[in-house]
């Protein structure tokens, strides 16, 4: 179910506007419950700060027996993520990994087995095609680069990666 979550980055009446993507939230969460299906997680706090994960984070937190939730595209700082981490979340990198180090301290901590990755296309593609359309083709690019960040190799990453998205989407192989 997505892109559910909180985006409280361009508000312009933020009480009303943040009360609304509050209730509209709680009525995706309820979605994904009923159906079982994994949340994709749009999160994006104000400048400078983590709001909206920790408001995601205390409204998940009032539910039992949750479906997975990963955290698309995401930002938050190392505090909001050791809090997310500890919540059972997952997180999803993609190609502006490949050209800012803004996430190497973020991706060092999260387990492995907790991150997927994501073109988010049709933006942010990784650093060789750049100003391009980004395409799914392209996260070997990324899967590269996460690997080097975590160091260990390019397999590792692809395995568990792909092995996360099996698990999390519950993608049945041949």
């Amino acid at each position: 179910i997505g892109e559910c979550g909180l985006d409280y980055y361009r508000l312009t009446d933020p009480p009303k506007e943040k009360e609304n993507q509050q209730e509209a939230f709680e009525v995706q969460i309820g979605i994904a419950k009923d159906l079982n299906k994994a949340m994709m997680m749009h999160c994006r706090p104000s400048k400078s700060t983590d709001d909206a994960y920790e408001e995601a984070l205390r409204i998940l937190s009032t539910y039992d027996n949750l479906p997975p939730r990963i955290f698309h595209f995401y930002v938050g700082s190392l505090a909001i993520t050791k809090k997310l981490v500890e919540s059972g979340a997952y997180f999803t990198f993609g190609g502006v990994i490949t050209f800012s180090r803004d996430y190497d301290e973020i991706i060092k901590y999260i387990p492995l087995d907790r991150i997927l990755l994501e073109t988010d296309a049709p933006y942010v593609a990784p650093t060789s095609y750049r100003g391009q359309r980004n395409e799914p083709a392209y996260s070997v690019e990324t899967a590269k680069k996460l690997a080097e960040i975590k160091g260990i190799s390019y397999e590792q990453v692809v395995e568990q990666t792909t092995a996360n998205a099996v698990r999390v989407f519950k993608i049945k192989l041949k």
